[in-house]
């Protein structure tokens, strides 16, 4: 009886997440570091043999795509990608441009790490690495294209968890003002477009 009265007012009472009444609840995750070096240059973000060669990430899905997962309707907010031609199988993760480490959050297979970047004309944008296995900063260290942020799920140990995990989720960001949420909580094209890059333009326009 208490099990049927506990969903009947999660179905009546309960507020529907939305970006705005949830970022709060993800605030605490977030370092408000400045990086102390500019994004001049930008890379993929694997050791693969040419970190300047597109050709080198291989893309499993797009930005923008509509998504059931989590939250029925969400749209995917990122690329998710793989090195074409992996080194090792232990997939390391690494920045795509100087920064600063500003968020880790979430946990299990949704495990992610934000960078701020800042460019040469003064303004601030993010890379957002998500589905990592094992982490290896911490927030507010300064980070640069050569530092080791994470390393990915390997196909077994990804089954653990009923899905494809062993993927990069990788975002970029406009802004951070979400402080995560709206990666799951973006429901239409205007959310998208004010708080995000297409990774796939992005790459072809700076790593190059």
């Amino acid at each position: 009886m208490r099990t049927i009265l506990i969903i009947l007012f999660t179905i009546f009472f309960a507020e529907t997440p939305t970006i705005d009444n949830d970022k709060d609840r993800w605030k605490p995750y977030y370092t408000d570091a400045n990086p102390d070096l500019t994004a001049d240059k930008w890379f993929l973000p694997f050791d693969v043999s040419n970190r300047k060669e597109v050709k080198n990430i291989k893309i499993i899905s797009i930005f923008g795509d509509h998504r059931d997962s989590f939250y029925k309707g969400h749209i995917h907010t990122a690329i998710d990608i793989n090195p074409a031609k992996p080194k090792t199988k232990l997939v390391a993760v690494y920045p795509m441009a100087n920064g600063v480490v500003c968020s880790i959050h979430l946990g299990e297979n949704q495990r992610t790490v934000v960078v701020k970047h800042k460019l040469k004309d003064g303004k601030i944008m993010f890379t957002t690495y998500k589905h990592l296995k094992e982490v290896y900063v911490s927030n507010g260290q300064q980070v640069n294209p050569n530092t080791k942020l994470a390393r990915l799920f390997t196909p077994e140990e990804s089954k653990k968890y009923g899905g494809d995990y062993h993927h990069l989720h990788l975002e970029i960001r406009k802004k951070f003002d979400d402080y995560g949420c709206a990666s799951w909580l973006t429901m239409n094209k205007t959310q998208l477009n004010d708080r995000y890059f297409n990774p796939q333009v992005f790459i072809k326009e700076h790593v190059k």
